[in-house]
């Protein structure tokens, strides 16, 4: 485990889009056969309509998919070192990148590309959002993104193993797919799956954001009630915090109090949340190596 996260995070570190034209990872395996992409499109027929029924069905799909990474994990397992450690580390990799969204926002913040930047990671339309609102949109994101795509993968890897950090982020790719209200009961098993996988690790992000802040403003976490989702509330909130500014999606919650935020608040704030990831990544190699002893 240890070699194996090693190498995952020191992936991570070369994920630059500058270097690569477009991610390691991405270079590494096309994209049409990553292997969330192939889960996403095999389970989106499946999604397409139904019931409590149906979204159970859907639901089950991610712990399948968590087996058959467990069988593949055996294999690896008698494969003798490094290989085993170059496999099992890539495949961990592939469950997690906090770049993707890091190193987009902080290249394009300021300019009219932010627009179409944040609008990769955000559901709402932003087509006709002020730049500040855009802003907003790009921080929320990576508050979010540390959690569901960083801290979580790997706090379930180091409690189950790579068949942990699969069922983390298969679940949260099908929390993607059908876990929000328009679905109703077919999305309801999924996006409660993504609620309790995520509990821990949320508030955990929530406290690493505060620490790189400093620990300021700590009254805002109380508007992280504002946001619908119980997990979501907590990183946004400790960034809101931790910036002293105002993060909002128009219609639905306000966090935080003060202006918007600008561009100079963008790129502290995603410094602040890459540092959150840096001090996590550390926490889970130390971690890792007790593990190992």
């Amino acid at each position: 485990m240890f070699e194996a996260l090693l190498i995952a995070l020191a992936l991570e570190l070369l994920d630059k889009p500058r270097w690569w034209r477009g991610y390691l990872v991405s270079r590494l395996i096309p994209p049409q056969i990553h292997p969330v992409s192939l889960f996403y499109r095999a389970v989106s027929p499946l999604a397409r309509g139904g019931g409590l029924a149906r979204g159970v069905a859907v639901a089950a799909t991610a712990p399948l998919g968590a087996l058959a990474v467990w069988v593949l994990a055996q294999a690896i397992a008698a494969v003798p070192p490094p290989l085993s450690y170059l496999l099992e580390g890539y495949l961990l990799k592939l469950t997690f990148s906090i770049t993707h969204i890091l190193y987009p926002c902080m290249r394009h913040v300021g300019t009219p590309a932010m627009r179409h930047v944040a609008q990769q990671f955000v559901r709402r339309d932003l087509s006709n959002a002020d730049p500040r609102r855009v802003n907003s949109a790009c921080l929320e994101a990576a508050a979010e993104s540390l959690v569901d795509s960083f801290v979580s993968p790997l706090f379930w890897y180091l409690l189950l193993g790579l068949p942990g950090a699969w069922l983390q982020r298969l679940v949260n790719t099908l929390d993607g797919l059908v876990g929000f209200w328009e679905k109703g009961a077919l999305g309801a098993p999924s996006a409660y799956m993504d609620t309790i996988l995520n509990y821990v690790p949320a508030r955990s992000a929530a406290l690493l954001i505060l620490a790189a802040g400093g620990f300021k403003r700590l009254s805002i976490l109380r508007h992280r009630r504002r946001v619908p989702s119980v997990n979501a509330g907590w990183p946004i909130a400790a960034l809101a915090a931790a910036l002293g500014v105002r993060l909002e999606k128009a219609g639905h919650y306000t966090v935080g109090v003060g202006d918007l935020p600008d561009a100079d608040a963008v790129r502290r704030g995603l410094r602040i949340v890459a540092a959150a990831a840096a001090a996590w990544a550390l926490a889970a190699v130390t971690l890792a190596a007790l593990i190992r002893t």
